[in-house]
Formats: C-alpha cells, structure tokens, sequence
C-alpha cells in the first residue's frame, strides 16, 4: 500500500513539474509577435523582411512565418522573393524545441535548439534533417535579442567536411 502511495505522489509531483512552467516555450518567448526589418548575404547586397511568430493552437506550438523580398542584382534583375513557413513545437520524449520550417525553394529543414549553445538572448537551431540539400549539408539558425524590440536572425550553412558559411543575416524589430 506505501508503495502504491509513493508511486501516486510521485506521479502527481511529476506532473506538476512538467505542468509548472507557463508553457514548454517560456525560454523562447522572447521573439513571439510581429517583425520587419531588412537583410543582407543570401547572394544579394539587400533585402526586407516580415516576420511572424505565434502562438498557435492553444499554444501547443509557435507558428513561423518569415517572408524575404531581394532587390535586383546585375545576376538577377527581377530580384527574389523567399517564403518559408514552419512549426516550433516541443518533443516531450527527447525533451528537445523542434522546428520544422518549408520553404519555397524547395527545402524542408527540421531543426533542434542547441541548448549548449543557446541561453535566454541567444537561439541556436540546427538541422537534424534536410530534405532536397546536398547529402552530408547542415544548416544553422540563430536568433539574438538585441533588446527588447530587436532581434538579429543568423543563417549559416556545411557543406560536407566544410566549416559553416554565413548566408545571410536579418535585423528585426518588433512591430
């Protein structure tokens, strides 16, 4: 019966450790709302950007949303126009934040927080899958408070046995 007992207030304290916290994003909270601002890198000398991350289904995931506009070049005089699209939802089995992000190029990257590079103004994602990339290829995102209305966005890709390249970086204000 002291077993039974044990293993119910065990349960229950479990439970409401894993229910204590406000939600499984509370680390992340911090680039929750709108964003626009401009970019450079991405193969371009500039861009502008509007990004959104919400919460979303009762706050069981953040929606993302980043949508890229690129001035012409010389290379490319109609410029480019990058749309990806995703999900940060929480893994409770490996206890990682996973984000899953589309994009209209044709890539499908799922990403997990780095915890060991990341803390409460840093965010480092990196891919675990990649799907229509080079085999072997990585990718990295990271995401900096730079105050409480700004944001810095870092994207860097690895090609096999190569260090990662930076692509391209955004900087970001909240709306």
């Amino acid at each position: 019966m002291k077993t039974k007992i044990l293993i119910l207030i065990i349960f229950i304290l479990n439970c409401g450790l894993s229910f204590g916290q406000s939600t499984q994003f509370d680390k992340i909270n911090f680039i929750i709302g709108q964003w626009s601002g401009t970019g450079s890198g991405f193969g371009n000398d500039s861009s502008t950007i509007e990004s959104s991350f919400e919460l979303v289904m009762d706050g069981k995931y953040i929606e993302v949303q980043n949508d890229s506009r690129f001035e012409p070049t010389e290379k490319n005089p109609e410029g480019e126009h990058h749309i990806d699209k995703g999900f940060i939802s929480y893994d409770k089995r490996r206890q990682l934040i996973v984000y899953r992000q589309f994009n209209n190029e044709g890539y499908i990257n799922q990403y997990v927080l780095n915890d060991s590079l990341s803390n409460g103004t840093k965010l480092v994602f990196e891919s675990e899958i990649i799907e229509n990339f080079v085999p072997g290829g990585k990718a990295r995102w990271t995401i900096e408070k730079k105050s409480d209305t700004q944001i810095e966005t870092t994207f860097d890709v690895s090609f096999p046995n190569k260090d990662y390249t930076c692509l391209g970086v955004n900087k970001l204000t909240k709306k």
